[in-house]
């Protein structure tokens, strides 16, 4: 095998050679005729110029063989330079051809076409720079703005966890305090996959700065609020922000990094949330135990929010896209024109449905008023906006028609499956342990530590790998397996689990889960046209959020009617004169709602039962979460991979290697 590379190699630079020295031959035999033709012999040297796009046959299979070949360990390097020579002569070739056309070399009559000069010059200054135009120190500057937006969206959704109990205290609203926590979900949610599309219009520099601002804005307003509703109004805003920074992140590195690398710098951005997420509670219970009080908590981000508002604002400059000539994100169309490019009907029918739909699954069980109402208006938004994007809008706000593609589809579904698990695991693995191991929040938040460092390494290994080698499929669904054996080992969770598996019990699945929003999103981005990804990126988080909401909704329900049917058929039985119908009954009504009652002042007879109880809810719970990791893995079976070149400009049509 050894033997067969090195002279797979060898020939490769022999082809190299090979073409080296016959363009050079072309190149002096160019010059003679130049030298020796007069002004009236104008047709004669056209005759012997190499047109726009031609090439040799040596040079078509040799670039040919290195590209599409992934066995090569050379493909990366050698490929590279293969198009960005190509890309060279083509721009040289066509200026020529535009200047002799005109009839003089210095002349400014070109007859050239603009489009043809900028999509040139545009594919050799991105084969050259590899990084969306920006430079190494300039990529890092914007690249850690937009991971400090990251960290503070994730530390946002997660900071109120520790502060509701003061919060509730001081306004003395505590039936209406999961409003503080559902407001921010539910605009981040709605507003979320809207910022592909606006990118595509406004440009990824403004986006990016209105989410820093209204982010910055909605903080504001709950370091000042003075009653629950503000707070409110201030953690809604604050979503809207929240939810752009996070997906503007992913498209904007789409656009500075190549492919080869994206995974990677997906796998950092990921670090970050995390990060985020594991502080968010920490970072609000120091604030609140001080005399500062909780609203320094909202106030502090502010500071660090305008910090990375300067930097991108000053730092991040990219070049025009490639359908310049349609005007998408370039200064020179003005901001009606913008507006009207806008699909308003599409964005507002998402929007509704969206809003809807995250309402009905955060706030399922509790007495949310016009229900039946509520469920209409999803139908009926959700129906109008797939027909409008379909068959009606022009240019889509969210580009379904691309669910068609099999790995956007399949990306997709991933994504939806395993944020459903996912989400649904994270919540109730500490309900687990509160209930059945009679866990503070301390130890709780101790055992919850570790799977944020499996999760870290999990997209950055992901990143590295796919970095280092081009290829992703199998890796995906080795990982897939990881994620669901994790899976399988909490869903037969046992009260009589060891401390170090309390410790690693949601490592394993949160590794594979890290291993695949990483990889899929990647594979998403590449399996459309360039000028969709960000659009398409939306498609992604879309589902995830949808997914999120819809897998703790789910998982809520199967926990709460596990509860109540073990709680029923476990103590209706001991019914007796010496326990009565009515102290049972009352027994359960209490189970159900605390589990701080049942081991602190449940009667002894029925402890062990109610603690049996929560046991087994749990397990259906975890059921569950196990189906949504095997439906996932089996969505990611049908992603196709395609190849990674580093340095190599991203082209709308792409061969499959799988």
């Amino acid at each position: 095998m050894g033997k067969r590379r090195k002279g797979l190699k060898t020939k490769q630079r022999d082809r190299l050679r090979e073409f080296a020295k016959r363009k050079e031959r072309q190149r002096a035999l160019a010059g003679q005729n130049q030298a020796g033709v007069g002004q009236d012999a104008q047709p004669a040297r056209r005759q012997h110029r190499p047109r726009a796009g031609e090439q040799s046959g040596l040079l078509e299979a040799s670039r040919g063989t290195l590209v599409s070949d992934p066995s090569s360990g050379l493909s990366g390097l050698v490929a590279s330079e293969l198009e960005v020579q190509r890309q060279q002569e083509v721009c040289a070739a066509v200026t020529a051809e535009s200047m002799a056309t005109s009839g003089s070399g210095s002349s400014y009559g070109s007859t050239q076409k603009p489009t043809e000069v900028y999509l040139t010059a545009t594919a050799v200054e991105a084969a050259k720079e590899d990084a969306g135009g920006l430079g190494a120190t300039r990529r890092r500057v914007v690249m850690a703005s937009m991971c400090l937006g990251v960290f503070l969206a994730a530390l946002d959704g997660t900071i109120v966890t520790t502060l509701l109990d003061h919060i509730a205290s001081e306004f003395n609203e505590l039936p209406r305090i999961s409003w503080i926590a559902t407001a921010y979900l539910l605009s981040s949610a709605t507003f979320q996959p809207l910022y592909g599309k606006l990118s595509d219009i406004f440009g990824r520099r403004p986006l990016l700065v209105f989410s820093n601002l209204v982010f910055c804005l909605g903080a504001l307003i709950c370091g000042m609020s003075k009653n629950l509703w503000v707070l409110v109004l201030g953690r809604f805003v604050a979503g809207i922000g929240g939810g752009g920074l996070t997906s503007m992140c992913s498209i904007t590195t789409t656009d500075i990094v190549p492919l080869r690398s994206r995974a990677l710098y997906q796998g950092i951005c990921n670090v970050f949330f995390g990060l985020g997420t594991a502080c968010g509670g920490l970072v609000g219970g120091l604030f609140a135990d001080r005399a500062v009080g909780w609203r320094m908590a909202f106030l502090v981000q502010v500071p660090l929010t305008l910090l990375s508002t300067t930097a991108i604002q000053l730092f991040l400059t990219l070049p025009k896209p490639v359908d310049a000539h349609k005007g998408a994100g370039q200064r020179s169309i003005p901001w009606t024109t913008k507006l009207r490019m806008v699909d308003w009907t599409g964005t507002v029918t998402l929007v509704v449905f969206l809003f809807c739909f995250t309402l009905v699954c955060s706030l399922y069980g509790e007495d949310l008023p016009h229900l039946y109402l509520i469920f209409v208006v999803i139908l009926l938004s959700g129906s109008y906006f797939i027909y409008h994007e379909l068959y009606v809008a022009t240019d889509p706000i969210l580009p379904i028609r691309f669910l068609e593609n099999r790995s956007v589809l399949a990306a997709s579904l991933s994504n939806w499956f395993c944020m459903m698990g996912m989400m649904t695991t994270g919540f109730y693995i500490p309900v687990y342990y509160a209930s059945v191991l009679n866990m503070g929040p301390t130890d709780i938040g101790k055992r919850i530590v570790p799977s944020f460092f499996s999760t870290a390494f999990g997209s950055l290994g992901a990143g590295y790998y796919m970095k280092r080698t081009g290829k992703y499929y199998w890796f995906l669904l080795a990982f897939c397996l990881v994620g669901v054996l994790g899976q399988v080992q909490i869903s037969y969770v046992t009260p009589s689990i060891s401390t170090w598996r309390q410790y690693c019990l949601y490592m394993i699945p949160g590794f594979g889960s890290a291993v695949l929003l990483t990889v899929t999103l990647l594979a998403l981005i590449v399996a459309v046209p360039q000028r969709h990804q960000a659009a398409t990126t939306s498609i992604s988080y879309a589902f995830r959020s949808t997914g999120s909401t819809l897998g703790v909704s789910i998982g809520g329900a199967i926990f709460r009617n596990g509860l109540s049917n073990q709680l029923y058929s476990k103590l209706m039985p001991l019914q007796s004169p010496e326990h009565p119908a009515s102290e049972l009954l009352r027994i359960i009504e209490k189970a159900a709602h605390s589990t701080e009652w049942v081991h602190k002042e449940a009667p002894e007879f029925a402890r062990h039962i109610l603690i049996d109880c929560y046991h087994y809810a749990g397990r259906y719970t975890f059921h569950f979460c196990l189906a949504c990791m095997v439906l996932a893995t089996v969505a990611c079976c049908f992603i196709v991979e395609y190849k990674l070149h580093a340095g190599i400009p991203r082209q709308d049509r792409r061969g499959s290697v799988h």
